[in-house]
């Protein structure tokens, strides 16, 4: 399908934004599985998700069946949750196992992904596989990274080295410990839409008073900064964010340790594309990974984290179940939204909808991000 760029590449003062068609196209939908979604880095899971030897976590990105498993070393490993037989799913639901187990043939796999046995291999025959003949038959795995508690996959393995891909967000993030964060909930979501509307909506401030009246007043938002960090990474900025929004809890929750004096206050969040949403406040971490499964359809998962280890504790109990409940009324509203926005979002007359200059231009580069993204096939 031929996408018209002149929506956001337009020399009018109109801008457009990206054409209804990509929203509501499977054509459109399977090129960005191929071309977004296996070739650049791409986030499926918060490792605090995997927290003891054996866990497994099955999760789709595209047209891609994953699995994160914990293994015996404590690392998580990604692999193709595809049998190497005749492709059959291995794991179809979160679990804590010490062998995974194909349900159709029962090929066994340990933790680390080798073939540990594949029952009557040689037919009428007690000879088992050696060692060496397992050897190439193990799960394929994917090259995967932890980054901020975040577990990244670059599918097609050829992407660039995800510290030069991360480096302009480790920069404007240093002196915030990512090493202090703790889980304290992880809730997940689907939605009837698109998932690229769930990137624009997190990435737009000018809705976040109306939507979200009840966590935000308007004069918060008024002074956002737009962030421009690299070709794969954008974002806004609150410098006094924190201070000026209503409280989360009612018993201020501890800070990052060793945080700047400059960002005591700074609440930033980050579009790391494609499906990666990442809010940054003093005292506490959202993470949102959105995983497109269809071209109307995604699932995703909301973690909350505490900035400061001292968080856990008994003392604030109560907080941490306000900042969760908040954070995820918030998300809920956001949903409930974007399954309705996938209808009129999809029409012809959206094509006539006009970005603002002076709230848009965040969401204007997401746009242009993906048109180049698509470009390289």
């Amino acid at each position: 399908m031929k996408i018209d760029v002149t929506h956001i590449d337009s020399e009018d003062t109109q801008i457009h934004g990206l054409p209804s068609a990509v929203f509501k196209d499977s054509e459109i939908f399977q090129q960005e599985s191929e071309t977004i979604l296996r070739k650049g880095w791409v986030s499926i899971a918060s490792a605090q998700q995997l927290k003891n030897v054996g866990d497994i976590l099955p999760v789709r990105m595209g047209d891609a069946s994953l699995i994160a498993i914990r293994s015996e070393d404590q690392k998580i490993s990604v692999f193709h949750n595809v049998c190497r037989h005749k492709a059959a799913p291995i794991i179809d639901k979160p679990c804590r196992v010490r062998t995974l187990s194909c349900p159709y043939h029962r090929w066994a796999y340990k933790l680390d992904g080798s073939l540990r046995s594949a029952p009557k291999f040689f037919g009428n025959s007690d000879r088992e596989l050696t060692e060496e003949e397992k050897s190439d038959k193990g799960l394929i795995e994917v090259r995967s990274v932890v980054w901020w508690d975040t577990i990244f996959v670059n599918i097609s393995g050829d992407a660039e080295p995800f510290e030069d891909f991360i480096k302009p967000l480790d920069q404007i993030l240093e002196g915030y410990d990512s090493n202090d964060l703790h889980r304290i909930s992880s809730t997940e979501y689907e939605s009837k839409s698109n998932w690229k509307l769930a990137v624009d909506n997190f990435l737009d401030g000018y809705h976040v008073p109306f939507v979200h009246s009840q966590a935000v007043r308007l004069n918060s938002v008024m002074n956002q900064e737009d962030l421009f960090l690299s070709d794969n990474i954008i974002g806004l900025k609150l410098p006094s964010g924190a201070s000026d929004k209503p409280a989360k809890t009612d018993k201020p929750l501890p800070t990052f340790k060793h945080l700047n004096k400059d960002n005591i206050g700074t609440q930033q969040w980050f579009g790391i594309f494609p499906n990666t949403l990442l809010f940054v406040d003093p005292v506490w971490v959202q993470l949102i990974i959105v995983r497109p499964e269809a071209y109307d359809f995604y699932t995703e998962t909301l973690t909350i984290y505490a900035a400061n280890p001292d968080t856990m504790s008994p003392e604030y109990d109560k907080q941490r179940e306000t900042l969760s409940n908040v954070l995820n009324h918030v998300n809920e509203q956001d949903i409930e939204l974007l399954d309705k926005l996938q209808i009129t979002r999809t029409s012809p007359e959206a094509d006539k909808g006009i970005l603002v200059q002076a709230w848009d231009q965040v969401n204007v580069k997401f746009h242009q991000i993906w048109l180049e993204k698509m470009k390289q096939q």
